[in-house]
């Protein structure tokens, strides 16, 4: 009986011992570990370690080579684990095009939360291949960060010269726990794009009631010619109009 307790504890000690040095196991005082794996979000070694194929998954990481691929895909790597994450240009063998995803604000060296596909390879190794169909920023180890839900937008044009431009955008967000985290403001030409992203605790116990918010956000027209403008705040467009130059003398 003794003989078999031995044997048996020294088969389990292997089995761990493997297990450690196979790259995907928590020893935490030489590994990260996913701040989010309660729920149901796999690393990227977890997912090379057991991988599921066109099957929609979480996995988490870090972004690099973010814009220096010749492919609209960048590298997502966790514990030196890497997959390739295709965000456009996602066809079928029956050349069905998936929609592309926004990779606006995300910027290498952020963790995200990719939702998508480990894409099934032809070859003997292993696919390294993932095709997103979401994907979330956490800017902080404990927080989400996400598009915020706009509802509508309102323009004003304050009675002054130069005319000054406000956008009032009101929104929903799914929980009291979520807020506005950021909001960044570029134009192209006349077009302006507005990005409001919120954020919430990963592993916070939230009431689940739709929250309302509202955002002033001004626009810089200072210097612009008369014509219309367009305004984007996180897809939702409206426009207003300069009759004219908005140009000080």
């Amino acid at each position: 009986m003794k003989n078999e307790i031995i044997i048996g504890l020294i088969t389990i000690v292997a089995i761990v011992a493997i297990s450690i040095f196979s790259g995907c196991i928590e020893d935490k005082s030489t590994a990260p570990v996913s701040p989010i794996k309660s729920n149901g979000t796999l690393s990227v070694c977890e997912l090379l370690e057991n991988p599921v194929y066109d099957t929609e998954v979480k996995v988490y990481g870090k972004v690099s080579a973010l814009g220096e691929l010749f492919c609209p895909c960048f590298v997502l790597t966790f514990d030196e684990k890497s997959i390739e994450v295709w965000y456009d240009m996602m066809v079928e063998d029956d050349q069905t095009k998936r929609s592309a995803v926004s990779v606006e604000g995300i910027e290498n060296g952020n963790s995200v939360i990719v939702t998508g596909e480990l894409r099934s390879g032809n070859g003997t190794a292993p696919s390294t291949t993932f095709w997103a169909s979401n994907i979330e920023k956490t800017d902080k180890e404990n927080e989400r960060v996400n598009s915020a839900n706009v509802k509508n937008i309102k323009i004003m044009l304050l009675e002054s010269f130069p005319v000054q431009v406000n956008v009032v955008a009101k929104g929903l967000h799914s929980d009291s726990c979520t807020k506005v985290d950021k909001i960044t403001t570029r134009r192209e030409e006349n077009t302006f794009f507005v990005s409001i992203t919120s954020s919430r605790p990963v592993d916070a116990i939230c009431a689940q009631v739709i929250t309302p918010f509202e955002e002033v956000i001004a626009l810089d027209v200072v210097g612009l010619k008369a014509g219309v403008y367009t305004v984007d705040v996180n897809g939702v467009r409206d426009t207003f109009e300069l009759p004219i130059d908005n140009i000080i003398e």
